[in-house]
């Protein structure tokens, strides 16, 4: 009985030892832990950095090609002006249109300002009504659509004009299909960006 007395004291003893050097090192490697976290934290924070650097250097490159690009293939004459006011625009767009119309033989019936605000746009164009035969009206939207700056046609209506009778027996060709078109031309151009 005595042994085991002294067995439990040694076992004690022994505990005590482990548990005040457990205490003593946990102490001494505590900091030690804490400072490897904050390391660990600024580390992929740095890393954050220069993910976000590295696609800086990407994008710089990409806005160098596309401003390459802009000014060889002339890109701002695809658009209108911001400072352009949108009544001027209006009335380029009627005066290219209308000489459009004019070459291709169509007849203009009506011409009105045609407009349609919008959130990062502004449409800024004409609603015109003219006739002409079908190849001259296909030939006037090829001309339209292809023109710089860019014009687009918002809305088109297209009613066929009654055409006159033939003569019984006569070995005349039949007239062109003539048509009524109602025509809305834009111009689109980017709002300037709100501050705020």
């Amino acid at each position: 009985m005595g042994n085991l007395t002294l067995d439990y004291r040694r076992v004690t003893a022994w505990g005590a030892v482990l548990a005040l050097a457990l205490v003593l090192l946990s102490a001494l490697l505590g900091p030690v832990v804490a400072r490897h976290r904050e390391y660990d934290a600024e580390i992929a924070r740095d890393r954050q950095v220069l993910e976000r650097l590295t696609k800086l250097e990407v994008s710089r490159d990409r806005i160098r090609e596309a401003a390459r690009r802009y000014q060889e293939e002339d890109l701002a004459s695809l658009v209108y002006s911001q400072e352009m006011p949108p009544a001027q625009i209006a009335l380029d767009v009627q005066k290219r249109v209308t000489e459009i119309l004019d070459k291709s033989s169509a007849e203009v019936k009506t011409v009105a300002s045609y407009n349609l605000p919008a959130d990062d746009f502004q449409g800024s164009g004409i609603k015109v009504t003219f006739t002409g035969s079908m190849e001259s009206v296909a030939t006037a939207l090829h001309e339209i659509e292809s023109g710089r700056p860019l014009l687009v046609v918002e809305e088109m209506d297209i009613k066929p004009l009654m055409q006159g009778r033939m003569m019984r027996g006569a070995q005349q060709q039949p007239a062109p299909q003539s048509v009524q078109v109602q025509l809305a031309v834009v111009a689109y151009t980017p709002l300037p960006r709100k501050q705020g």
